[in-house]
């Protein structure tokens, strides 16, 4: 059964974040792969199938966390928009300006 999320993000990717519970564990073995921990104890899977495998080998060893994938579309646009000055600033200039003197 697929994680329960009653938030709309059903279009939005996921990662599942695997965190060492245990001091001095090194990593886990699942479906013929080591998988090690990084100098933070936890390490990044992309495939929901291995996530339930971890989670189901080693219940007790470690923590499965489900997070949501930046992706692209999620960042906003990449590029800088200028807008020309609107006149109302100008006037706020020249009131600051006659201020001063």
């Amino acid at each position: 059964m697929p994680d329960y999320n009653p938030d709309r993000e059903g279009h939005r990717k996921h990662k599942w974040v695997v965190h060492n519970v245990m001091q001095g564990g090194k990593g886990v073995r699942v479906d013929g792969k080591n998988m090690m921990f990084n100098k933070d104890g936890r390490f990044l899977v992309k495939d929901e199938g291995l996530a339930k495998n971890i989670r189901k080998n080693y219940p007790h060893q470690v923590t499965v966390s489900r997070i949501t994938a930046n992706d692209p579309s999620d960042r906003g646009h990449k590029y800088f928009f200028t807008v020309p000055r609107m006149p109302w600033h100008k006037d706020e200039e020249e009131s600051a300006d006659q201020d001063r003197e």
